[in-house]
């Protein structure tokens, strides 16, 4: 019992010491992108400020880079997470199905190891090199789910773990499991087909917007020139509307995600979709 405690407190420590080592390189990312974004604009400001579409596209490259690549690299993660996720249900319905032929449930993963999984064999491999070796099965399964860094992962593992604690009869609680994740699987699905009409909306409105903003600079706001104005009323206008652009983009992006996959991190692509497309249309048109 000394032994486990000790295993499960040097995990503890490991899994805090990764994490913190996870968003200490997200931070050097985002400081190495926004040293770039600066020098970028500094350029942009010394060389291309009296030609306006160089000027604006570059100003893009700069706000992608400072904005765009940290946003990335965790929508990456975030990407990583549920391709795990999607592949998990198939990995305890082969366990399951081997339950059934009389396999223990060491021997059960042993077995479902040798399939292919996708992004989760590696996971699977490990594992079971891990029992293997000898390691109590309880810690190399939970090593196992926090490796993903999924949460439904975790927590179904869980359920694993107190059940092959208890005794009990293991087949009957990973049908159950299974069941679960079936279910689950069906509610997502379901979920996904009721928001996607929303999520075309949210594009839908977002080009709306877009177009109400190209109409106004290019045909409502010249009209509103005079000779003698002393500023030029096209140009502040163009910038009020291009950062208006920027702005419903990125939030229209968030809030789409968020609905589609009940994740804000999901919008991040529909955010770069939308900010970029927005800009380049606003650049040739507005």
């Amino acid at each position: 019992m000394i032994v486990l405690a000790i295993i499960k407190q040097k995990k503890k420590k490991e899994e805090k010491k990764f994490a913190v080592q996870k968003k200490r390189d997200l931070k050097q990312i985002s400081l190495i992108t926004i040293v770039i974004g600066l020098i970028i604009t500094y350029v942009n400001l010394q060389v291309f400020v009296s030609i306006p579409q160089i000027f604006s596209i570059v100003n893009l490259i700069a706000v992608v880079v400072v904005l765009g690549v940290p946003l990335l690299v965790k929508y990456s993660d975030y990407s990583q997470i549920k391709k795990l996720e999607n592949y998990f249900p198939k990995l305890m319905r082969d366990i399951t199905e081997n339950i059934r032929t009389g396999m223990t449930l060491p021997q059960a993963i042993r077995a479902a190891s040798s399939n292919n999984y996708d992004v989760l064999s590696a996971y699977v491999k490990e594992l079971n090199a891990k029992i293997s070796w000898g390691i109590p099965f309880d810690t190399a399964l939970m090593d196992f789910a926090d490796k993903t860094r999924s949460d439904s992962i975790r927590r179904t593992v869980q359920t694993v773990i107190e059940a092959h604690r208890s005794g009990g009869t293991i087949e009957t609680v990973m049908e159950a499991v299974v069941e679960s994740l079936r279910e689950l699987e069906k509610i997502k699905k379901e979920r996904s087909a009721s928001v996607y009409s929303q999520m075309i909306n949210g594009y839908l409105i977002y080009i709306v917007f877009l177009g109400v903003m190209v109409g106004m600079s290019a045909f409502l706001i010249p009209t509103f020139q005079f000779e003698n104005a002393q500023s030029d009323l096209r140009t502040i206008f163009s910038e009020l509307f291009r950062n208006l652009i920027i702005i419903q983009g990125f939030f229209a992006g968030i809030a789409i995600g968020k609905m589609a996959e009940g994740n804000v991190s999901a919008g991040i692509k529909h955010s770069m979709v939308l900010v970029i497309f927005g800009y380049t249309v606003f650049l040739f048109f507005g």
